[in-house]
């Protein structure tokens, strides 16, 4: 695959959506430009000759390219796209010098019609396009919940506020019992399902919502091990030369995730007789958490 092309690909098409959104005076970011310009590919279809020039990989977030990535780093550090609150725009300069003509889309017209139809609805593209990523595309089914049920709720205090136990941990199982049968997935499986029985142990004795704050953290990582499978699982061809590394991270990943789980269920062990216990993670495993959440925020 001639990678250089695909750089120049992503360059076009991504000047092309921000304008886009610089008409529309959408600000987003750029984890959602990401999937923006995934949809369109998507939308033009494996047949098109730019299918295989816009490489992605399902990741943490959903489908993620490090060319878009790279590309968008690019422009930023030309000060091209400026910073609010974490969504992304275009300055005024760099709109008028990106909207004057794009190669690609006055070749690929298509691509002006899908880009309006992703952003034809502001409310619903707000509200419900990144699940509908989820819904349309994701490789299995159940990483929708896991992702926005289980793994958000620990991020966000209004899903909390409304989290009822049984629900969670419904929710849980079916994601435990839906998960695929891979020999790189098999350490991963056995620390998840030992994360539920303690879960499932805790709501038992009505210690659930009482014990969230260390709930947390085990949770958390499962997803994001879970992510670091699913793009060994799913990815472009692009990225093959990656595989190796990406072996070696989940291995890691699994070891931090078994450490995380063996303390919680340490830790948990005198819940049931005192209650105001404290987790003691090491701090390979903190920074390790806390550097991935904060690359996502900074992003």
């Amino acid at each position: 695959m001639n990678k250089s092309k695909s750089h120049d690909v992503v360059n076009d098409l991504l000047k092309f959506v921000l304008c886009e959104l610089k008409e529309k005076n959408m600000s987003i970011s750029h984890f959602r430009i990401q999937k923006s310009i995934f949809k369109i590919k998507m939308e033009l279809g494996q047949d098109h000759p730019l299918f295989d020039y816009l490489p992605f990989y399902w990741y943490e977030h959903g489908p993620f390219s490090k060319v878009v990535s790279k590309e968008f780093r690019q422009l930023k550090s030309n000060n091209c796209i400026q910073y609010s609150s974490h969504t992304v725009f275009l300055d005024d300069e760099s709109f008028n010098e990106f909207s004057q003509g794009n190669d690609l889309v006055d070749k690929y017209p298509i691509i002006n019609s899908i880009s309006d139809g992703i952003f034809a609805d502001s409310n619903s593209f707000f509200n419900k396009f990144d699940e509908d990523i989820y819904f349309d595309y994701a490789p299995f089914r159940f990483m929708h919940p896991f992702k926005y049920v289980l793994y958000e709720t620990t991020r966000d205090d209004e899903l909390f506020s409304s989290l009822v136990p049984d629900n969670y941990l419904n929710v849980f199982y079916d994601c435990l019992s839906d998960l695929p049968y891979d020999n790189l997935l098999v350490d991963f499986s056995v620390a998840f399902s030992r994360l539920f029985s303690r879960l499932e142990l805790m709501n038992d004795e009505n210690q659930f919502l009482n014990n969230w704050g260390y709930i947390i953290r085990p949770v958390q990582l499962s997803w994001l091990t879970f992510a670091r499978w699913v793009r060994i699982h799913d990815h472009d061809a692009f990225y093959n030369e990656d595989v190796i590394s990406w072996k070696s991270e989940l291995e890691n990943y699994i070891k931090i995730l078994n450490n995380s789980v063996g303390k919680f269920e340490d830790k948990t062990e005198n819940i049931f007789n005192n209650s105001s216990y404290a987790p003691d993670y090491d701090s390979f495993e903190d920074k390790m958490i806390n550097a991935t959440i904060g690359n996502y925020l900074k992003d």
